[in-house]
Formats: C-alpha cells, structure tokens, sequence
C-alpha cells in the first residue's frame, strides 16, 4: 500500500511523514510538497519526493499517480481553500486514489459562521460526492496556537482580550492529531467516517487566561470587546484582515477576518464539542490543556518576567 502526504514539508506533514516512516517502508511513502526542497531528510531516507501546488491541477495529479491513500492536509490560505482541496480531490480521483484522509475541523457544519469551518464544511461536501472513500478527521484547536500565540501576547501586555462572550471550546495537541491520521491511514475500517479529533474537557479563554496566568505567575486581565474593537485590536498589531498565503506576526498565523469570525463562532456555542475518538483510535485519553500549558511552563515564565 503506498501513502501519499500532502503538504509534507509543513509541521503536521513531517510529523505524519516521521510517524508513518516507524511503521511502514519508506518506498511506499510519496511525499509532496510546494518546496521539495525542504524534503531531503526523506529523500535520503528512501521515500518517493514530488512536487505538487493546490493551485496547479495538473501537478496534483502528477503527484497523486500511483497512491492508493492520500493523507490530504488542509492548505494556509483560509477562504479559498474549498477550490484548492477541490482540485486535490479531483486529481486524487483522476490518479486512481481509493482513500483519502483529510484533516477537517471541529464544528464543520453549515450553520457555523467561522471562515475556517465554511473551508472544511465545503471540503468535506466534496468528498462526500467525489465517489472517493474519504475520512473526516475533524481537529480540535490546536494547544500550541494558544501557547505559542494568544498566551505570550497576553503575558507581554498582561491583558487576553477577545470578543468570545466566554463561548467554550475544545482543545488538543497537534501531536494526536497526526496520531489519529496515521492510524487511521494504517487500519481499516474508516471509510466515509468522521471523527472529532479532540478533548474531553470544554474551556473558555476566560479559563485559559486564568490558567496561563496561574502557571506563569503573572496577573492577565481578561478584556471582553465587540468585534469592532477586537479588530482594531489586530490592526494595531499589524495582522492583516485578509489572508496571506504564508505569513506569521507574532505568533499570529492567521487574519483577523479568520479570527474574528472564529470568536463569532465561539459565541454561538459552535465549537462545544467533546469526544472519545482520541481514545477510540489510540487507547488513551487526550492530554488535558493544563498538562500541556505545563510542560511549558518555564518557557512562559520566560515571556512573563
């Protein structure tokens, strides 16, 4: 069986990569990337290295030719990421791929306003009708985007400010999400399935600005404002309101219509989701977001003094 990764030169591709690599030939691992270049520990360890661009159809294809799974890792660019997974789709289809794996979000559903689950809402709409067997693994946030993100710019300004209105959410670490692809690309029985790749607990950002607080020493207040002030909030740290393909500011992968939109979300309760497929998949309970803030607690108490 031969596995194909998209995106394999980013964070959750080389992870998958590395992981997928401890339990299966590397001759049967291809991996594709818009930079290959970034690719050569692989290629040195004997996986199949091409290139392949969401925006360029004919490359997908290229690159999905002989692949009979593909673990489809969504693209950067929120908004127009549903054409760009469409055209993955499409070239998967064409190339002969039976399975495709896609990493979906939590709350994917068509009544949510965030912009990043109107992405993975329309992406998993297509692989429903493509005529593929696909597999929606639907992440939860991610804990190291609040750690490495919102956690140090409220620890530097001693304030968490946000337009949530204390709307819970569900937390996970990057690393059992790639866990729970991996195993499901390696197992059967996952065809046409969905599963909320995320924690047992609900939090708000109240909660966590008290937590992060807590564990590094230092007083957060957490600042509750409209949208039109959470965005003028943004522009002044120089976050772009639209998407960039790749950019970072301050930790900030994302434009604030993203994120703006993403609290609107959060309001509406639709991001309250809680499950046991972590267990399911990997026979362990998910790590609790504190146990997580705490492995990087001198790192925090770094930022706070």
């Amino acid at each position: 069986m031969r596995i194909l990764v998209t995106g394999a030169s980013g964070h959750f591709g080389g992870t998958a990569a590395r992981r997928l690599l401890e339990r299966m030939p590397a001759r049967d691992l291809i991996l594709m990337s818009r930079k290959p270049e970034r690719l050569t520990e692989f290629a040195a360890a004997g996986c199949e290295i091409r290139y392949g661009d969401f925006d360029d159809p004919a490359s997908l294809e290229a690159a999905a030719r002989g692949a009979d799974k593909m673990l489809l890792i969504s693209g950067l660019k929120v908004g127009w990421r549903v054409a760009q997974h469409g055209n993955a789709i499409d070239a998967a289809r064409r190339a002969g791929v039976g399975h495709i794996v896609y990493t979906s979000y939590i709350g994917a559903t068509a009544e949510n306003p965030a912009m990043v689950t109107i992405d993975h809402y329309g992406t998993e709409q297509l692989l429903k009708a493509s005529g593929i067997a696909w597999t929606a693994m639907r992440d939860g946030m991610y804990m190291e985007s609040m750690i490495e993100a919102a956690a140090p710019a409220a620890l530097k300004t001693g304030k968490w400010v946000s337009a949530s209105g204390g709307g819970r959410n569900s937390f996970v670490d990057r690393s059992e999400c790639v866990d729970c692809a991996v195993e499901v690309l390696l197992t059967q029985g996952h065809e046409n399935r969905v599963y909320n790749v995320t924690g047992t607990e609900l939090l708000s950002f109240p909660d966590l600005a008290a937590m992060v607080s807590e564990i590094a020493g230092k007083p957060i207040e957490y600042v509750e404002l409209d949208e039109a002030a959470l965005y003028a909030h943004f522009d002044a740290m120089g976050i772009p309101r639209d998407p960039l393909v790749e950019f970072n500011i301050d930790g900030y992968a994302w434009c604030s219509n993203d994120i703006v939109s993403y609290e609107r979300g959060l309001r509406g309760g639709h991001f309250e989701v809680t499950s046991n497929d972590i267990r399911l998949l990997l026979g362990r309970d998910p790590k609790p977001f504190r146990a997580f803030a705490e492995e990087r607690a001198d790192w925090l108490r770094s930022i706070a003094g």
